[in-house]
């Protein structure tokens, strides 16, 4: 399979205009899309959320022709590229490995990184809080089965795979209602969205974030940014894989940090 084809088959999963859109709306930044082309056919595809040393290591012994991140493989610009500054990248560019990234694109497709979270916490049927199009968009509220605090946060170390998870309020509160944000991605304006939930899942909340949810009665569920976006990612490797007929495509997962 071409490289185009499989970048194609990437986007019509999550459309890189989203992180257009995103961008434009909140007057940010973004570096999603092609990072390195490849003239090489594709037969193996390798998915992971950061495009750390290792990662690249893995494939290039496993013979991986194409690297797919959640994070941009380069964010801000870069200066030069060299095994010193830029040690997976650099790996990759000489050994013919194409890099794509999928940032905030992923983070807000209608299946994407939000989507997901929220049903990895128990979500049947979401609203999105902050959408973008239809379907699309950041945070998600939904209604989980009767549980309490500490039951609630139970389930999300089993699902998520994680010991890093804190929680915030009484450990015997009843939950019924959650709002969730991927990522760092709730802050006060989140929490007025999230007004009447018992509950707010998200990862590298800022103290007085904390503190307000707290004073406006609601527990705070605070996960590691990359449990928080990791799960989705698998469930996006699996997705792609689907589209990727005849083409190996695994999910690469690093330690927890």
């Amino acid at each position: 399979m071409k490289f185009a084809e499989v970048f194609n088959a990437a986007c019509s999963l999550a459309p890189i205009r989203l992180s257009d859109i995103v961008v434009e709306k909140t007057n940010g930044y973004d570096n999603s899309g092609v990072i390195i082309e490849t003239d090489r056919e594709i037969n193996k595809v390798l998915v992971t959320l950061d495009l750390f040393p290792q990662c690249a290591d893995y494939a290039v012994a496993n013979g991986f022709d194409l690297v797919v991140t959640h994070h941009p493989a380069i964010y801000s610009p870069i200066r030069r590229l060299d095994f010193a500054s830029e040690p997976a990248l650099t790996k990759c560019a000489v050994n013919g490995i194409g890099v794509i990234s999928m940032h905030l694109n992923l983070d807000v497709a209608e299946s994407g990184i939000d989507s997901s979270l929220a049903s990895g916490l128990g979500a049947k049927k979401t609203t999105v809080l902050l959408p973008i199009e239809d379907g699309c968009g950041y945070g998600r509220v939904f209604s989980v089965e009767k549980t309490t605090l500490s039951a609630f946060k139970q389930t999300v170390c089993e699902v998520f795979e994680t010991d890093n998870v804190m929680i915030y309020g009484p450990r015997d509160r009843e939950i019924r209602r959650v709002a969730s944000f991927c990522g760092a991605g709730c802050d006060i304006h989140e929490l007025d969205l999230a007004a009447g939930c018992d509950a707010v899942v998200s990862a590298d909340f800022k103290h007085h974030v904390i503190r307000e949810a707290l004073n406006r009665g609601m527990c705070v569920v605070q996960m590691t940014h990359y449990a928080s976006e990791s799960y989705g990612m698998k469930i996006f490797a699996g997705a792609l894989a689907k589209k990727l007929t005849g083409v190996k495509t695994v999910f690469y997962g690093t330690a927890e940090f």
